[in-house]
């Protein structure tokens, strides 16, 4: 496990499924992700189905961000598309749990993922996309040290009408002067 002040990562674990079945099936946690909702599942079978391609995949990481005052699940962060070859990944998080939002502890979580790809994993950029009306979260990756490098123009249909998505990244050397 990673410990920063407020929170820990562990690995994710077949165990999680009752989590993350919670988590993406809240329209609330759903709703500024700017996807196609392809997350949301119907049934405790077909998230369990989902896990376990999640932890077979070899090209990803999965941690649960817990709280570390009580212990208490609060959300799921990775590094996804791993390519080590040219020492990138997507970073991707949720915070599930509605009642944490806006309370640092994303930021928190991102920043040890970071350290963690960084340092352990040797990458040299961790990129991510962010639907540009989720204000919330692009303060939090630039809180973070992402920067803004693109836009995915009409990226989803959101709220009867087609939405971009930001492509932000952090680079090895921007983190470390950070």
């Amino acid at each position: 496990m990673f410990e920063g002040k407020k929170v820990g990562l562990r690995l994710m674990q077949t165990e999680d499924v009752w989590l993350l079945f919670r988590w993406f099936n809240d329209q609330r946690v759903l709703e500024d992700l700017g996807s196609d909702h392809g997350y949301f599942c119907v049934s405790m079978d077909q998230e369990k189905t989902a896990v376990e391609r999640m932890l077979q995949d070899r090209k990803a990481l999965y941690f649960i961000i817990s709280k570390l005052d009580g212990g208490s699940s609060i959300g799921i962060i990775c590094l996804a598309n791993i390519d080590e070859r040219n020492a990138s990944a997507e970073l991707r998080i949720i915070i599930g749990e509605v009642n944490e939002w806006g309370m640092g502890l994303g930021e928190e979580a991102i920043k040890l993922l970071l350290h963690h790809a960084f340092n352990a994993k040797n990458l040299h950029r961790v990129w991510l996309r962010v639907a540009e009306y989720n204000a919330r979260a692009i303060a939090c990756y630039r809180n973070s040290g992402f920067r803004e490098e693109g836009r995915m123009r009409h990226d989803h249909y959101h709220n009867a009408a087609w939405k971009d998505a930001l492509l932000m990244s952090i680079l090895d050397s921007e983190y470390r002067e950070g």
